[in-house]
């Protein structure tokens, strides 16, 4: 059984403009010891549905309905949704670690690096204070860091990007969480630093045994550290599948349009025929629609290169399996045709 269960995740946002349904029915599992990759652009529903699963979203946002079920060893699951606030405390950081896009956002300036990281570790452990300050030494130790002793009495403004990113890894690793879940954890930071921070966390799953959800908009992140991948769109997942079977024939337009608008290596790679003398790189006109403004039927028809019309626009198809293992929300996923260009205007298209 899966270590991670969410079932038909509803969470809105009652603001006095109405109601905002930013997650909306969104199903996903995750194996012990896997990492699964949760993709799509800005604004589709990424980071709620994170928050989601440790109940930290903020008002006026609400879980409506669904269920995120953990289970331990033996197969036993608690319901987070309905999980009593002091029993979702004790996942918080000991069953389930959190790895935010901007550490800066989770350390406090004034206390030390040694002092936040063995806090974690007195929250959720039975332990002197002595004993969670060696277990912070270890901890930075275990993430590489530089100079880790003299790290522990440092703050956090006097640490590097990368290094601050270190901590929060090793905050989120301290009492060796059954799950980690890292939100963007490379976007703040310059490639080669982006290597070396999903080195580590390739590692630290090989060696821990630790399950990843990691959130992301980089699909080459994906493609090198990621066994499963879901494809979000406008707050639900419009394609799952195994990351090799999803990069090899990606099934939802919106993947492909996702796949094809990757700068590739090479002067022309990943353009167009017909964009070559210009230099242009594929995109997807237009962006996520706002949670307000979902359209009718398939919610990225309006966008869609391969939308037929009026039957695209009817009702919102179901997330079916079209090969093992291999998800796809869009009835002509086995017979899209030839793709228009991505660049018309909408109206030609239709």
């Amino acid at each position: 059984m899966p270590l991670l269960e969410i079932n038909n995740l509803v969470t809105a946002f009652h603001t006095p403009a109405g109601r905002v349904p930013a997650v909306d029915g969104v199903s996903l599992s995750i194996e012990r010891g896997k990492t699964l990759g949760l993709v799509g652009e800005s604004g589709c529903g990424k980071s709620v549905t994170a928050m989601s699963i440790l109940r930290l979203v903020a008002a006026p946002g609400v879980i409506e309905a669904g269920e995120i079920l953990l289970r331990d060893a033996s197969g036993a699951a608690l319901n987070l949704v309905t999980l009593p606030e002091p029993r979702l405390r004790e996942v918080r950081g000991g069953r389930i670690g959190m790895i935010f896009q901007e550490p800066m956002t989770s350390l406090n300036p004034v206390f030390t690096i040694g002092d936040q990281i063995a806090e974690a570790v007195l929250l959720h452990r039975d332990v002197s204070r002595a004993e969670a300050r060696g277990r912070a030494l270890e901890m930075l130790e275990l993430v590489r860091m530089a100079d880790p002793k003299r790290r522990l009495d440092e703050y956090p403004h006097q640490l590097s990007g990368g290094m601050r990113q270190r901590v929060v890894i090793a905050m989120a690793l301290a009492c060796e969480p059954d799950l980690i879940i890292a939100d963007e954890p490379t976007t703040a930071l310059d490639v080669t630093i982006q290597a070396q921070i999903l080195d580590l966390l390739a590692d630290l799953r090989q060696r821990l045994g630790t399950a990843i959800l990691l959130i992301t908009h980089d699909l080459g992140v994906v493609a090198e550290t990621c066994d499963d991948v879901a494809v979000m769109y406008a707050g639900r997942i419009v394609e799952q599948a195994p990351a090799a079977a999803l990069f090899a024939k990606p099934r939802h337009p919106y993947t492909i349009g996702l796949l094809a608008a990757r700068p590739e290596r090479g002067s022309h790679a990943g353009r167009k025929a017909g964009d070559r003398a210009t230099g242009r790189l594929r995109t997807i006109p237009g962006m996520v629609p706002a949670p307000q403004y979902f359209p009718a039927g398939c919610r990225f028809h309006p966008r869609c290169a391969f939308a037929r019309l009026p039957e695209c626009a009817g009702a919102m198809p179901e997330l079916r399996e079209v090969a093992t293992g291999h998800f796809v929300r869009c009835p002509y996923a086995d017979a899209l045709g030839e793709p228009r260009r991505l660049d018309e205007p909408r109206e030609q298209i239709a």
